[in-house]
């Protein structure tokens, strides 16, 4: 959707947040069940997390089939991936390629960013604000901007004196992949970060699986 489409689209259905695989759905199954949609993204393209996400050996820890969308068979007949987990190149050409085959971009307003979304009870409308000056009304709001989108950057209380150092694995150079909300560890078989670069501060993984990189031609 265009600068002058967005600029007249004041007043929707639903609005979007996110171009993620969540996002790219819900927009699909929106539009298939005739709401009028407008979407957001931060970054300039599709793709979530494998848009934000590209550091060495970042890879799908799950099956290439479970990121396949099963909504039609045209669409996942079309695709074949690679390898059994898929890297983060290959992750995120599946979702520009679904946004295309979908025709989805054209919903989407990108290089945008959500700043505000309050909610009116009376009216029973969300009245959505964004940091390029938009503000659009809709009966539906949909966040699919995912749940490790934003590092946690208040930890714990008195945080604002403490004077020691603070470590975000989400905004550093390099780090092997940790994931405490559900004790699993993803093991990325990139470069090795220098002993001095890498430091982890993280609870034990209950469990641990290898990505080893197997074509999907292999089986």
């Amino acid at each position: 959707m265009n600068d002058k489409t967005v600029a007249k689209a004041t007043k929707v259905d639903a609005v979007v947040i996110g171009a993620g695989i969540a996002g790219l759905y819900q927009v699909y199954r929106l539009r298939e069940q005739g709401f009028d949609v407008q979407a957001f993204e931060a970054g300039s393209n599709v793709g979530g997390t494998w848009y934000w996400n590209r550091y060495p050996g970042a890879r799908f820890d799950s099956t290439a089939e479970v990121y396949q969308f099963w909504f039609s068979e045209d669409l996942y007949k079309g695709w074949k991936p690679s390898e059994r987990f898929p890297a983060q190149p290959e992750s995120e050409r599946w979702l520009n390629y679904v946004a295309d085959r979908c025709d989805l971009r054209k919903h989407y307003r990108f290089s945008t960013r959500v700043e505000a979304a309050h909610y009116d009870e009376a009216a029973q409308s969300w009245s959505i604000t964004t940091d390029q000056g938009d503000t659009v009304q809709a009966r539906f709001l949909i966040t699919c901007c995912g749940m490790l989108s934003a590092p946690l950057t208040s930890v714990f209380p008195g945080q604002g004196s403490f004077k020691g150092q603070l470590f975000t694995p989400r905004v550093g150079r390099r780090s092997r992949s940790i994931s405490p909300a559900n004790a699993w560890a993803s093991w990325a078989p990139g470069r090795r970060a220098s002993r001095s670069s890498r430091r982890s501060r993280v609870r034990s993984a209950t469990s641990r699986c290898s990505c080893a990189r197997r074509s999907t031609r292999s089986r």
